[in-house]
């Protein structure tokens, strides 16, 4: 008789909630002597051609297929296994290849699949602005990534470690929360960078804020001023660019001259070495010169700081939107039709409107919400919140309908055409006509019968919007030798009953033209109940 042990009973499963994973990138500068310099050249170089190389793979596949289809054949195209079977041939081609390591080298060929795959979504849905991967000058390809985080590539003591290339200093200044995925080397404004990517729940990064006492708003980006929301707040960041533009063009054109001139030198040393029958070499190959090089970097410099200004202003608008409301409806339209504009592409580069979105989404989350950018095939500035057509000029900033009378500013007036189509409501700050005249709220300017349907508002607004210049909150009026009247007493002095004798019962009472602010919170909850 064998003895028997009892067996433990298998523990049950417990179901665990599902969460929503955030993927963050941090950024960090790196401390890399000139050998090690040239040591990440030399890989970005070689990456490079790999790069080229599994394109051009690419591309005479394609032909390949085309004219199989034409013979009435079956296409076989090349995927990311395929491309990932031909490393070996050009590792055995390129020397410098061989010493990259094998991850970073299906790296490259992940990135021209993922290419081609965007390429192929977009066909799919009608888009013929996305292009297949195309051949890419060297200039252009700026990094290289390892795509696991561990023995290859890790971070300790703030000491990054490379397979391959050694150990490099970084400034590692912030904490990466989160499972680490991913490191990438990256050339960006004259030095090195590494940018790590880590996957956190979106519970840890984005906690959920109270809903109470925190209202609803739409944000209208623009050029003029960067934001503005239903409410009539305005976010008007410095124009970084704008305050350097005087210092970037003087070291620009001094760069400029510098590369002119070792055009016009490599022209004439390749005339020279042609007539007494040597080969000159390329002009690529030809090193800066040691006053270019320092150029170079103080353009760079100007550069970085026009993107770090740009950069904190617009986490700064982020984190102000982020505590003061609850849900946040942004108009969603590309920044490609401005950028090619030929008189709003400084501006429109300048602002970084899409910048401020991605903002916006990474701290907000799910409270994040895209509007739609068209009413009926016309954009939020060229209607009114009662329905009525306003076309204007994009140099007309002020909104005025001819069907409710309604005076206000067009960026304050589109956020409240973005709120009333997300929430249903337009802010109180977005005056009417004439007090007590009703509000139209959008998406219920029509009845079944057809006719305009309008809804009594339960608040009477206080003031118009309009450009004209916003008058004080009290009215000073000051006299010759003797004290000032009770239009210049404040509101404590008026409290402790000074002066309120003088004052005359038939006398009108001046009204506060403020924005959000002056909106009573009963007001507010009364309008939102609509």
């Amino acid at each position: 008789m064998h003895n028997q042990t009892a067996k433990t009973p298998r523990a049950i499963r417990q179901k665990r909630p599902h969460h929503t994973v955030v993927t963050r990138a941090y950024c960090f500068p790196m401390e890399v002597p000139a050998k090690q310099h040239e040591r990440f050249m030399a890989q970005l170089t070689a990456c490079w051609r790999l790069r080229n190389n599994l394109v051009n793979d690419r591309l005479t596949n394609r032909l390949f297929c085309r004219s199989r289809k034409q013979q009435g054949l079956k296409p076989a195209y090349l995927n990311r296994a395929d491309q990932y079977r031909s490393l070996a041939k050009y590792v055995r081609q390129d020397t410098a290849l061989s010493k990259v390591h094998s991850q970073v080298r299906q790296n490259v060929a992940v990135r021209v699949d993922e290419g081609y795959k965007r390429f192929f979504d977009a066909l799919k849905e009608g888009k013929t602005s996305v292009h297949p991967p195309r051949f890419l000058d060297f200039r252009k390809y700026r990094s290289f990534t390892f795509p696991q985080y561990g023995s290859a590539a890790h971070i300790k003591n703030s000491t990054l470690h490379l397979s391959g290339l050694g150990d490099f200093r970084i400034h590692d200044y912030r904490k990466v929360r989160g499972k680490k995925k991913t490191v990438t080397i990256k050339m960006k404004q004259g030095r090195w960078w590494c940018i790590v990517t880590a996957e956190t729940q979106e519970k840890d990064i984005l906690p959920q804020v109270p809903s109470e006492g925190r209202m609803n708003a739409g944000i209208d980006p623009g050029l003029s001023v960067l934001m503005t929301d239903s409410y009539g707040e305005t976010y008007d960041p410095p124009k970084a660019w704008h305050d350097n533009r005087r210092k970037l063009r003087m070291a620009q054109k001094k760069m400029s001259r510098q590369f002119e001139a070792r055009k016009r030198s490599h022209a004439m040393r390749a005339t020279l070495a042609k007539s007494c029958g040597i080969t000159s070499p390329v002009l690529r190959d030809i090193p800066y010169s040691n006053r270019l090089t320092k150029q170079i970097k103080k353009v760079a410099k100007i550069h970085t700081k026009v993107e770090r200004i740009r950069e904190h202003h617009h986490k700064k608008n982020a984190a102000i939107i982020a505590d003061r409301y609850n849900m946040v409806a942004v108009e969603d339209h590309g920044a490609g039709f401005m950028t090619r504009n030929r008189k709003l592409a400084k501006l429109a580069s300048d602002r970084a409107t899409s910048s401020q979105k991605l903002r916006l989404i990474s701290k907000l989350g799910g409270r994040y919400i895209k509007a739609p950018t068209t009413h009926n095939g016309v954009g939020n500035s060229q209607v009114c919140v009662c329905g009525a057509l306003v076309p204007k000029a994009l140099s007309e900033r002020v909104h005025a309908c001819p069907e409710c009378g309604l005076v206000a500013g067009r960026d304050h007036m589109a956020a409240n055409v973005i709120s009333a189509n997300v929430f249903g409501f337009v802010s109180l700050s977005l005056c009417a006509p004439a007090a007590g005249q009703e509000v139209v709220r959008r998406g219920e300017d029509k009845n079944p019968a057809g006719e305009s349907r309008r809804i009594e508002s339960h608040a009477v607004v206080a003031a118009l919007e309009s450009s004209v210049k916003r008058r004080p909150l009290v009215q000073v009026r000051h006299t010759t030798g003797a004290e000032a009247t009770v239009e210049g007493k404040t509101a404590s002095h008026r409290r402790t009953g000074l002066g309120t004798a003088c004052r005359c019962a038939d006398e009108p009472k001046t009204a506060a033209i403020t924005g959000r602010n002056t909106v009573p919170s009963d007001s507010m909850h009364a309008l939102n109940s609509v």
